[in-house]
């Protein structure tokens, strides 16, 4: 962010914008935070239902560097691919 007037000025004004750069730029980081961790899927795309998933599932899980493809593109942890894995076989 573009820093304005004097950076040691201790007027109320000053307090203000300092306050304002300091929140927007926690905003900013919170934001970056938030949506890696709670998205699960990007935003604009389409949600695929249970049985379109256990169709890609059932065309790919013969063949190991498609699945492993998968969850590299998916950016998997293990944790989530053998939830992924688990959910699928069942």
């Amino acid at each position: 962010m573009p820093k304005f007037g004097t950076p040691d000025a201790h007027d109320p004004t000053s307090m203000g914008e300092r306050s304002v750069i300091e929140s927007a730029e926690a905003d900013v980081s919170l934001d970056k935070d938030v949506k890696e961790s709670l998205v699960n899927r990007p935003l604009g795309s389409v949600k695929v239902s249970p049985q379109q998933q256990k169709q890609e599932f059932d065309a790919m899980k013969d063949d190991e560097g498609h699945l492993a493809q998968f969850f590299t593109d998916n950016k998997m942890t293990v944790e989530q691919t053998i939830q992924y894995l688990t959910k699928m076989n069942t």
